[in-house]
């Protein structure tokens, strides 16, 4: 009897080392290439989640949409056909609408650290419920896009006023909510997948785009734009979501491993992209760029011209109590 307890217990010591040291893998995909500071974060904390873990935590990035595009990654990781991914939040409003408040006219000009709050608030809380009970995802954290910004062509002007916009066809992402914002201050928007975006500026087609600072940097947008105006009007994330049968296979304390990783490799990106955005402003000016960098009564301005859409966009979406909370989360009047 005292050598089959014996036995048993060091079949249940092995069983429990055997569990210990078990390597959990994932696949991430993502949409931008290597030279993106985005794909640089999810990629620092892959790094970090592995160092933390002691190895037991593998995350492949493939970056350059070698898995899914950001569109085509939602299902997918809905599905399970992938593990993770980061979508930009406009792209999930069909899912959840209420991720459209990010954009809303009216959230525009808050700062860094209000957008943290309403993320880390109660409207962060109800947003990352939603998402999970509609896609049966599991909701990580939040990556930073950067600050936003609007380019246009060497033969057209600088955007200033909102006046500016008029009848300028801009390229734009993201959900009806952009699309409206931008017709209220007289803009022709165009939605066009980011492939065509190089040539259709150097040919005419679009007079420009809005998309973010390190975005744009980093497919040497000087080649494109002949004016940039510096807005950083808006703060929206990517959302990492990750299959919740992938996420409950992880034990606690490497759930909290990934968390917590997480959330200090966004520190990084955000320290990093202070850093690139900068530089950015400056490289673009050598390269005979025409720059702008609007004030916060300038933004104020923007977004009054833009805010015509925005009631009627809330009404329909019926986002009242959505917009409401994000600004008591974020701490705004």
């Amino acid at each position: 009897m005292k050598i089959l307890s014996i036995l048993a217990l060091s079949m249940a010591a092995m069983l429990a080392g055997q569990a210990q040291a078990q390597e959990f893998k994932f696949r991430f995909s993502a949409d931008s290439a290597t030279t993106n500071i985005k794909v640089q974060a999810f990629q620092k904390w892959a790094d970090l989640a592995k160092e933390k873990s002691g190895g037991r935590i593998g995350i492949r990035v493939y970056p350059s949409a070698q898995l899914y595009n950001d569109v085509n990654v939602i299902p997918a990781v809905a599905s399970g056909a992938v593990d993770m991914g980061a979508p930009p939040s406009g792209l999930l409003t069909a899912v959840v609408p209420e991720a459209a408040v990010f954009e809303l006219p009216s959230m525009w000009g808050i700062s860094y650290a209000q957008y943290r709050r309403m993320l880390a608030g109660g409207f962060g809380q109800e947003l990352a419920r939603r998402f999970e009970e509609k896609l049966g995802v599991k909701i990580l954290g939040y990556y930073n896009m950067g600050a936003w910004v609007w380019g246009t062509t060497r033969k057209s002007t600088l955007v200033q006023a909102p006046a500016d916009f008029a009848d300028k066809k801009i390229r734009m992402v993201g959900n009806p909510l952009v699309e409206q914002t931008f017709k209220a201050m007289g803009a022709q928007p165009v939605q066009m997948a980011w492939p065509e975006v190089p040539t259709a500026l150097l040919q005419g087609v679009i007079d420009g785009l809005e998309t973010t600072m390190s975005g744009l940097d980093s497919v040497k947008g000087w080649e494109l734009v002949g004016n940039l105006t510096y807005s950083n009007h808006k703060y929206t994330p990517y959302v990492v979501i990750m299959t919740m049968r992938a996420w409950k296979k992880l034990p606690a304390d490497l759930q909290q491993v990934m968390l917590d990783t997480l959330e200090e490799s966004v520190r990084w990106q955000d320290t990093e992209l202070e850093r690139i955005n900068q530089a950015a402003i400056e490289r673009f000016r050598q390269h005979g760029v025409q720059v702008r960098l609007l004030q916060p009564a300038d933004v104020r301005t923007f977004a009054a011209s833009a805010g015509k859409a925005e009631a009627a966009f809330v009404q329909a979406g019926k986002l009242e109590q959505a917009a409401a909370l994000a600004r008591a989360s974020a701490g705004q009047p």
